[in-house]
């Protein structure tokens, strides 16, 4: 039997991981599609752009995970019904308990995994994911910078730029200094300038300052003049929700002090991290006993089945996640009816194979 279970194992791998990473990607495609503004208007680099996306899968993973398995151990044991592998299991003595045990060591598997992510690396992703775009922010060159046009839209500053080269260094640049105290600003003039951390740096600058009449007061000259402006990645966008990103530990933290309504998304979204990691070991069970059996015609049912199983399952976790995160239902109903009808099928389903054999 260990050969057989090594087996379906075996033969499940491969379907797994392309279902899940194809579930990964659509999942990911809306994240780079809301990015291609960054992208191709400020100018974000490929490379930043996929450390970026790479800290997103670990919270994609704990949705498509429970979907790929599915999937995958659907595609698995088509093929095994397909090719009598599944009646050859049958005949030696298997029936449908001895075939789901590897299957149920591959959904706790995956459930534990889940969790792992959600305690351990979602949170440190989320951090990172935030030093990133901070960073970007930071260092990358390229602000919201028009040729020959004012910017008045820097906090305390407006910005005026002649020519701006390949290099990303800045040629005739002016900067007003825009001070509460004073009537008028102090200019700063520079003949070249480029960009560090969330700096512009002149090259050989000059400034004038004036007095409340518009009379020149000071002058002077700086080899390099360093100003600091708002960065026009500033507003980069993390599309992810941060009661999300936490732990279990944290949202219980962060529910401390808070009232009752303030305690709802904290609530609903600590049930949804149990409610998640659940759900791979009955999708697990549930894409074995709608695949296997002995006659190849219920084949296309039983897909028909998973992708309807599939539909309804992600249509009410969302909707009931929705309405509890308003109030309009407990969030036990919200979040847990989907598993309990997701349960149900399987149990129903595993005591008809039981009955009549695989």
């Amino acid at each position: 039997m260990k050969i057989i279970n090594s087996y379906i194992l075996k033969e499940s791998r491969g379907p797994i991981v392309l279902s899940v990473s194809i579930f990964t990607f659509i999942f990911l495609l809306d994240i780079i599609v809301t990015m291609m503004e960054s992208i191709i208007v400020k100018g974000i680099s490929v490379f930043d752009v996929t450390r970026i996306l790479s800290f997103y899968v670990p919270p994609i993973l704990t949705q498509t995970l429970p979907l790929g398995l599915f999937v995958g151990i659907m595609i698995t044991f088509s093929k095994f019904t397909r090719s009598s592998e599944a009646i050859a299991m049958n005949s030696i003595g298997m029936d449908i308990r001895a075939i789901l045990k590897p299957i149920l060591y591959l959904g706790f598997a995956s459930m534990f995994f889940i969790l792992f992510l959600q305690e351990s690396i979602i949170p440190r992703s989320y951090i990172k994911l935030q030093y990133l775009a901070s960073k970007i922010a930071y260092e990358n060159p390229v602000f919201q910078l028009k040729e020959r046009t004012f910017m008045n839209n820097l906090e305390n500053y407006s910005l005026y730029i002649d020519k701006v080269g390949r290099d990303k260094h800045a040629k005739g640049i002016l900067i007003f200094e825009n001070d509460k105290k004073s009537t008028f600003p102090v200019v700063l003039a520079g003949h070249e300038a480029y960009w560090r951390d969330s700096s512009i740096v002149l090259k050989k600058a000059n400034f004038i300052s004036f007095d409340e009449k518009g009379v020149r007061k000071l002058t002077g000259s700086f080899e390099d003049k360093r100003v600091e402006l708002q960065a026009y990645f500033s507003d980069l966008k993390i599309k992810v929700k941060e009661n999300e990103m936490m732990s279990i530990a944290t949202l219980l933290q962060e529910m401390k002090g808070k009232t009752k309504e303030e305690k709802l998304i904290y609530k609903v979204e600590l049930h949804r991290k149990l409610a998640l990691p659940f759900s791979s070991v009955m999708l697990s069970v549930l894409g074995v006993l709608l695949s296997i059996g002995h006659q190849r015609s219920g084949k296309k049912a039983g897909i028909l089945v998973g992708i309807l199983t599939i539909f309804f399952y992600i249509s009410l976790l969302n909707i009931g996640i929705v309405l509890a995160n308003v109030g309009k239902i407990p969030i036990l109903l919200g979040v847990w009816l989907p598993n309990l009808l997701l349960a149900a099928l399987t149990y129903r389903l595993y005591l008809v194979k039981k009955r009549k054999g695989i």
